[in-house]
């Protein structure tokens, strides 16, 4: 059976799904009980209609948005790594980041640089460590460093992709 395209999954949609998917993008424990007020059906029709949507794969999980300066960890880093082909594209690479757990994020991308990860640690001593450890890896050639000053746009969806 072929992949549907976005276009296929959009016109399955309704504006009552489109609403429940706005809701949940604001915040993913809203009830069913206050999804169900907003829009006007049910607590159980709305539920069918997550789980029908979850079937479709627009909903892929639920998360949590944590605040990691609480936690001790105050910088937040984004790493570009430039590869040695063609290890890009056998993943050994990506097996390898995936060990360091200050890394929260990875996309292979287009551009200077082949991949762009996030990393999230204490402090810039922790930092340089994890670059040694990015840089050590078979297949990474170097890496560009861009440390975050401040975050004025946090976790957002795109408003206009229904």
């Amino acid at each position: 059976m072929a992949k549907k395209t976005r276009k296929d999954i959009t016109s399955e949609l309704d504006e009552i799904d489109r609403e429940i998917l706005s809701i949940l993008k604001r915040n993913a424990r809203t009830s069913l009980s206050d999804i169900s007020i907003e829009v006007g059906l049910s607590s159980p029709s709305i539920s069918d209609r997550i789980m029908k949507l979850e079937k479709m794969g627009l909903i892929r999980g639920y998360t949590l948005v944590m605040d990691y300066r609480k936690l001790g960890l105050g910088i937040t880093a984004f790493v570009g790594v430039t590869l040695e082909h063609p290890q890009c594209c056998r993943g050994d690479v990506v097996k390898e980041l995936v060990k360091i757990p200050q890394i929260t994020e990875g996309h292979f991308t287009d551009g200077e640089e082949d991949m762009l990860v996030k990393v999230v640690t204490e402090d810039t001593a922790s930092l340089m460590e994890i670059l040694a450890k990015i840089t050590s890896i078979n297949g990474v050639n170097r890496t560009k460093t861009t440390i975050v000053l401040s975050t004025p746009i946090d976790s957002r969806s795109p408003e206009k992709t229904l």
